[in-house]
């Protein structure tokens, strides 16, 4: 039997040159930590549980913390922040690293979306190296980025066909400084940040291990991220990414509970006209609320009427065996979510 060329081997193992990354999936750590505007709050993942009704087996949570950073108000997630003093916010970090990985060196970060610029970006042909559309998506961004393209760091995801006439990339471009801020707040407590993500990428890995977002459930599904201090939608079309939104909500509309839904209520409106009027939509089968800032039964309301679908909350309990007596209702496991996505690592 011959042996198979060097060449066949590098192809099968997804090293071959081209614009997708390697197929060879890295060993995520099983503790995430997600800093927000006003809490830090970070999961560990152990031993594996038995699905319901035959399903796939779930991970357990073994270990979860939350910590308040007392003036957070300050803190930036868009530029270096221009907090004086980050104590607070260090001893957040080393409050519920102590109590959920108190040994764990790998560890997994989780931002809000406003830290980053996402979009989703269409080629007329497919690039030949991922160098190449690195070079193109930072061609395309250089005049809508809030900061200099040079002081980006820049990741993205082939999402169409590569044998279409056309081809989508997800692009993520996040300032340097920014991202280096954070990092250097773990690794300063001997954590090793291998993997820094966004909220709602997260939410959406969690929903994809239960068929959410992908696998044999087809049609048009919604993700909505009603975080602290912005609202992000996202819409999936069989399974794949088609509509990315990020709106930071300013503080005259979250002064009151009205504003806020208002606010929240405007913002879907937009997103809905945009899936009718551009994306040929034919209507949602199901959205998906994750809520941290609203009144839970306000915003599932306003989430259904504009969707014109069901709206269901978001539900951890479904991906993961939460610990004894754990409400998945319980506005802790909605802070705790974009954490345990990332311990989860994006399914295969």
């Amino acid at each position: 039997m011959p042996l198979p060329s060097w060449e066949s081997v590098v192809q099968r193992l997804g090293l071959a040159p081209g614009p997708r990354p390697a197929r060879l999936r890295p060993r995520l750590p099983s503790t995430a930590a997600h800093v927000s505007a006003g809490h830090v709050s970070a999961v560990r993942l152990g031993g594996s549980a038995p699905g319901k009704r035959g399903s796939a087996e779930r991970p357990r949570v073994v270990a979860h913390a939350e910590a308040e950073i007392p003036g957070a108000a300050s803190l930036s997630f868009t530029g270096p922040s221009q907090l004086l003093d980050l104590t607070p916010l260090s001893r957040a970090i080393e409050s519920v690293l102590a109590t959920v990985a108190p040994r764990e060196s790998r560890i997994s970060v989780v931002l809000p979306d406003p830290a980053a610029r996402v979009s989703l970006l269409r080629f007329g042909r497919l690039p030949a190296t991922r160098q190449e559309v690195a070079d193109l998506i930072r061609f395309r961004m250089q005049k809508v980025l809030p900061f200099r393209v040079e002081e980006a760091s820049l990741d993205f995801q082939l999402l169409s066909d590569a044998d279409g006439e056309e081809t989508e990339f997800l692009a993520v471009l996040i300032q340097r400084p920014v991202l280096f801020q954070f990092e250097r707040l773990f690794s300063a407590r001997d954590r090793i940040p291998g993997l820094v993500d966004l909220e709602s990428f997260n939410l959406a890995n969690l929903l994809a291990r239960t068929g959410g977002t992908d696998g044999e459930e087809a049609g048009d599904r919604a993700l909505v991220n009603a975080a602290s201090g912005y609202l992000t939608v996202l819409y999936f079309r069989n399974g794949l990414l088609n509509f990315y939104r990020c709106k930071p909500l300013a503080e005259e509309e979250r002064a009151l509970p009205e504003r806020l839904h208002g606010a929240l209520r405007r913002e879907m409106a937009s997103c809905a006209a945009y899936y009718r009027e551009h994306l040929a939509g034919a209507g949602f089968s199901e959205a998906v609320v994750r809520v941290v800032e609203g009144d839970p039964a306000v915003v599932l309301g306003i989430v259904q009427e504009e969707m014109g679908c069901r709206a269901r909350p978001l539900d951890p309990s479904r991906a993961a065996v939460l610990p004894a007596g754990a409400d998945p209702a319980d506005p802790r496991w909605q802070r705790l979510a974009p954490a345990l996505g990332a311990a989860m690592g994006r399914p295969a």
